[in-house]
This record gives C-alpha cells, sequence and structure tokens, in this order.
C-alpha cells in the first residue's frame, strides 16, 4: 500500500477523493491480514458464490480484475459513530517540518478517512465541531452523499476560541441520549487542571456511551529539537514567554511525559486507551493504530 505523505495532504483541495483513496488503500491491504476481526469493514474477499447477495461484491475490485469478489464479514453492525472534533485555536498549530499541513488538516483528512471506512462497512456516522463560539454539526447519516456532506463540512471549519465550559456544552449532551459509539479527536491540551476534555469523555462513558480518544500533536511537541532564544506563544492565553531552549528542553520534557502519563490514565481508567499521532505520521498508520487499539470502530 502506497502511503500518502505530508506534503500530498498538506497540498490537497479535495478532501472527499483524497479520503476516499486513503481509505481504499487500507481496504485493499486489508485482505492480505491474517487477523480476523482486525479490519473494521470486513476480514478477506473470497471468490463470488452462486446464493450471494449481490450487495456484498466489491465492484471496484471486480472492475480491476474482471473477477467477482464478496467482502466477508463476521457481522453487519448498523452502529452510529458520532465524530467529535476539538476545534479549538491550538488545533490550527502547524507542523515544523511541513508548515502546510496543521493539526486541524489532518484531523479532517483522518476523520474524513474514517468516515469513507464507516460507510464501506454500512454503519452511520456524524460530525460534530466544537468550540466556544459556536458546533458544528451534520447529523447521522449513512452512504456516498453522505460521505461528502461530512467532508464538505470539515473543509469549511477553522480553528478558534477554547474548548466550550460546561454551559454551553449543556445543548450538546441530548445529541448522546440514542446509543452511540464516539470518537474524540483533539490534541488534548486543556487550560484546567480538572481535563475538561477528558471529563467530558468520561461523563460519556458513564451513560454508556464509549469515547474513542485520538490525540493529534506535532513532532516537535514531543521531541522540543529548538535551541537558541524562543519566544512561546499560548494560542489559548494572552501574552508571550522568551526563554533559553536548551536550558528548558528537560524541564519541558519532563512536563510533558508527566501529563502524557496522566492523560493516558484518564482514559485507560475508563478501558478506552489513549492514541497518539503526530500530523507527520501517515494517516495510514494512524488511523490503523487506532482500529487496533480498539478491536472494531462501529
Amino acid at each position: 500500500m502506497q502511503l500518502t505523505d505530508p506534503l500530498t495532504l498538506a497540498s490537497t483541495r479535495d478532501l472527499v477523493w483524497l479520503s476516499r483513496h486513503i481509505a481504499e488503500g487500507m481496504l485493499l491491504g486489508m485482505q492480505h491480514s491474517q487477523r480476523r476481526g482486525a479490519g473494521i469493514e470486513f476480514q478477506q474477499y473470497r471468490s463470488y458464490e452462486p446464493g450471494d447477495s449481490i450487495r456484498h461484491i466489491d465492484w471496484k475490485l471486480f472492475a480491476r480484475s474482471d473477477r467477482y469478489y464478496v467482502r466477508e464479514a463476521e457481522q453487519e453492525s448498523q452502529m452510529h459513530v458520532c465524530i467529535v472534533l476539538d476545534t479549538s485555536t491550538s488545533m490550527a498549530q502547524p507542523s515544523f517540518v511541513q508548515p502546510g499541513l496543521s493539526k486541524l488538516l489532518y484531523a479532517k483528512c483522518w476523520i474524513a478517512t474514517l468516515c469513507w471506512l464507516l460507510h464501506s462497512q454500512g454503519d452511520r456516522f456524524s460530525l460534530l465541531a466544537l468550540n466556544d463560539r459556536g458546533n458544528r454539526l451534520v447529523p447521522e447519516g449513512q452512504g456516498e452523499a453522505h460521505h461528502r456532506r461530512v467532508a464538505l463540512e470539515l473543509d469549511s471549519i477553522s480553528a478558534a476560541g477554547h474548548w466550550p465550559d460546561r454551559a454551553q456544552l449543556a445543548a450538546v449532551w441530548p445529541r448522546f441520549e440514542q446509543p452511540c459509539q464516539v470518537v474524540l479527536v483533539s490534541d488534548f491540551f486543556e487550560r484546567h487542571d480538572d481535563g475538561e476534555l477528558s471529563s467530558f469523555a468520561a461523563r460519556l462513558s458513564a451513560a454508556g456511551r464509549p469515547c474513542l480518544p485520538l490525540q493529534i500533536l506535532v513532532e516537535a511537541e514531543q521531541t522540543f529539537p529548538f535551541d537558541g532564544d524562543l519566544k512561546i506563544r499560548n494560542p489559548e492565553a494572552p501574552g508571550i514567554t522568551e526563554l533559553g531552549a536548551r536550558q528548558q528542553r528537560a524541564d519541558y520534557l519532563a512536563a510533558f511525559a508527566a501529563a502524557q502519563t496522566n492523560l493516558s490514565a484518564r482514559f485507560a481508567a475508563q478501558a478506552t486507551p489513549l492514541t497518539t499521532t503526530t500530523v507527520e505520521t501517515p494517516i495510514e498508520y494512524s488511523l490503523r493504530a487506532f482500529i487496533d487499539a480498539h478491536g472494531r470502530i462501529g
């Protein structure tokens, strides 16, 4: 499977096409896997046999091979997956290696690709983008047209403000009254020690709505590869901090590791392990790792 490099992701202007291209490449790769149940849609292909429903035929594979193949799955899921996207200002952070690629752009393509995989297995999916400036919602649906609708909505989203406070989230909770599985996409940079995003996930889990977390970072946030004098601005708070990078590296890395350990522990307590990726990581890798971490999405 040819991986999508960060430059392609940063320069794309067609989220619908790119997400489908990535997803179809992943689906073709799954047929070679020996781990039954690891795939999001099916475990393997097999040749068409009389009596098989034609709706399970992979017509794109037929067009390439001139032979009929059927997707073989363990069960039909018919699940609603609600994807919650954090659109606070910190998600606008670009990569230091590929400045045209931000956390938000990576999240958009990752989500659109996941939605195409969900479409491929017949699940319903919805999108809820949150910050304190307002919410963006695409209600649950399924099919190619719904995937396009989600992708177009993602295209129009920008990062601003903060994660909503408790009063602002009050209007959101009714969206989760019906059974669903939640995928929470964020960098999990939280303003308060009480863990506003992980608390949101904990409330969902307590209500029987499993909340599966994906953390998106830029590589430099993990490694702090800077030198010389730095001016650091918190995008969600006023003021600029000046410091010497070399002197601060050890303290920063220790604080970062402690914060990550705490965040991981919060989600481990909810039996929903945290998956962390960087925008420099091919989406195929991070999506595969996310699916493997949870066994199945949908």
